[in-house]
């Protein structure tokens, strides 16, 4: 679903490990939701390692729309795993749950989950191929399955990243997004 009303998106956002598996990053992004919110600004902080064998991801991520209403601010936790199975190979799933709606007058509630998965489908052609499906269970609200394929290749000093997505949801379209990345 684009949250830019279907123009391109500026983003960036740095990571910084702490060390023992702990891990804290900014990232920030424009938005247009038909609102005064320009600036979507996303903390999190976490801890990855392996537990009894598992790779484990656990963590906190706050959305904040500094720009606009503070009721669109919200703040989700996360825990994420990577498993190999026969077929699909690598497997990462995730699973969050919403837990403070950001707005002061109805207080912390569980307003949703959502969980993916993303599939590593090896690379072909000199290209990386991937595949993620997920779905947003909304308290209240319209449930959202979403599903990517994407095709990956690092040239000319950058990352390049060309998706085919889509979702249930209402209103939503699918798009092709292509995504130029460089990391420093």
């Amino acid at each position: 679903m684009s949250q830019t009303d279907g123009a391109p998106a500026i983003q960036g956002g740095f990571d910084a490990d702490l060390g023992n598996g702990l891990y804290a990053g900014v990232w920030a992004s424009n938005v247009d939701f038909g609102s005064d919110s320009s600036v979507e600004v996303d903390v999190y902080a976490g801890w990855a390692g392996q537990v009894a064998g598992f790779d484990l991801d656990v963590g906190v991520l706050h959305y904040a729309y500094p720009t606009g209403e503070n009721g669109l601010d919200f703040t989700e936790v996360y825990i994420g795993t990577t498993i190999e199975l026969p077929v699909l190979g690598a497997v990462a799933i995730q699973h969050s749950i919403g837990v403070d709606t950001g707005d002061d007058t109805t207080g912390d509630v569980v307003y949703g989950d959502y969980t993916s998965a993303g599939f590593d489908l090896g690379e072909h052609y000199g290209l990386a191929l991937s595949a993620s499906a997920g779905f947003y269970n909304v308290d209240g609200g319209e449930d959202v399955t979403d599903w990517k394929v994407s095709a990956s290749k690092s040239m000319f000093g950058v990352d390049l990243d060309v998706s085919y997505t889509d979702t249930d949801g209402a209103g939503s379209e699918d798009m092709v997004v292509l995504t130029v990345s460089k990391s420093l």
